[in-house]
């Protein structure tokens, strides 16, 4: 064909394509047709170009008086969707005006494995581990998989099992970040929280060589039981997306600040209180508050982002203030 020719001998000018890939049919699992029109939508029918009239379900009513303007095809785990991008006049384009600043508005959350959240308020809330409650009868299914020949009717039935299992993880996890992040912004106007580089949280460890060649252990095991955790939690897609998509609807204000510092320090006294991973309680020895560590750090995030500064205490060096996480 065209893409074997054009390796081979070249385009009219000469110049020599890639080898063509194989791109299997599940490569592509959504399509767009970018010039979408009204009159594609027939009741409960849609017709396509190409494709013809299907009918769909529609889970809400289309608003009378839209623009249609493009629309999607996509596949998933559980069947064909299709997706809509509307204009409609009636619907203001500017967004709420946003809260002003203020100590009594304002809300600092620490997330994490422990506790999902842990607000500035004492307030906090465990993960509920919807893919730890799932993975032994995803591993059933999986090990029941690798039994089947690969191309049979029976391991097709069993991938369709494992992807719609996953399917109902991440509806679980989503739409239970999202009842979350509606508590959160009716309790407070600005909204603190970390910006946390979770990329670079559930990095690999780097290996350990040894003196005769062989690679000692560096703690790998360990780190990926606390990586599947991370995902299963889903922190990052909580806190770039999903709230920050809440606060603007509501006209509320999320704001990240540099967590350096975040756990090391009394929210009371801003003192430096070292702590190790596995100590989960916070007990100050300068003022003597005691509160459970995340709390304490998402009373010190709320600080930080209100403008205070932390002062350092450390043995042997004098004291001082550090340079402001943020300014308010």
């Amino acid at each position: 064909n065209l893409a074997f020719e054009r390796f081979i001998k070249g385009d009219s000018s000469g110049k020599r394509s890639g080898r063509p890939r194989f791109k299997g049919q599940h490569r592509y699992r959504t399509f767009t047709f970018p010039q979408a029109k009204h009159d594609w939508i027939l009741g409960n029918q849609i017709k396509l170009p190409k494709i013809g009239a299907m009918k769909f379900i529609c889970h809400r009513p289309l608003p009378e008086g839209f623009a249609l303007k493009t629309v999607s095809v996509s596949l998933k785990a559980d069947g064909w969707y299709v997706t809509f991008s509307l204009e409609d006049k009636s619907v203001p384009e500017n967004p709420l005006p946003i809260a002003i600043l203020t100590e009594a508005n304002s809300l600092g959350v620490d997330a994490g494995l422990e506790y999902f959240i842990a607000c500035s308020d004492g307030a906090t809330k465990q993960p509920p581990k919807f893919y730890r409650q799932a993975e032994e009868k995803l591993a059933k299914l999986q090990a029941k998989r690798e039994l089947r020949p690969k191309g049979s009717k029976g391991r097709r039935k069993l991938n369709a099992k494992i992807a719609k299992l996953h399917q109902r993880i991440a509806r679980q996890r989503r739409q239970w970040h999202f009842e979350t992040a509606g508590e959160l912004v009716g309790k407070a106007d600005v909204i603190f929280v970390e910006d946390l580089q979770v990329a670079n949280m559930t990095r690999r460890c780097k290996p350990k060589p040894g003196e005769s060649g062989e690679f000692l252990p560096n703690g790998q095991a360990a780190k990926s039981g606390l990586n599947k955790s991370f995902a299963d939690a889903g922190i990052a897609g909580f806190l770039n997306e999903i709230l920050p998509y809440k606060a603007e609807k509501a006209g509320r204000l999320v704001v990240k600040v540099n967590p350096a510092g975040t756990s090391q320090h009394c929210a009371i006294c801003l003192n430096r209180v070292p702590k190790e991973l596995s100590d989960r309680w916070h007990s100050c020895p300068h003022c003597g508050a005691s509160m459970p560590r995340d709390v304490n750090s998402g009373v010190l995030i709320k600080k930080v982002g209100l403008g205070h500064r932390l002062t350092i205490k450390r043995e042997g060096r004098k004291t001082g203030e550090a340079r402001p996480l943020r300014e308010a």
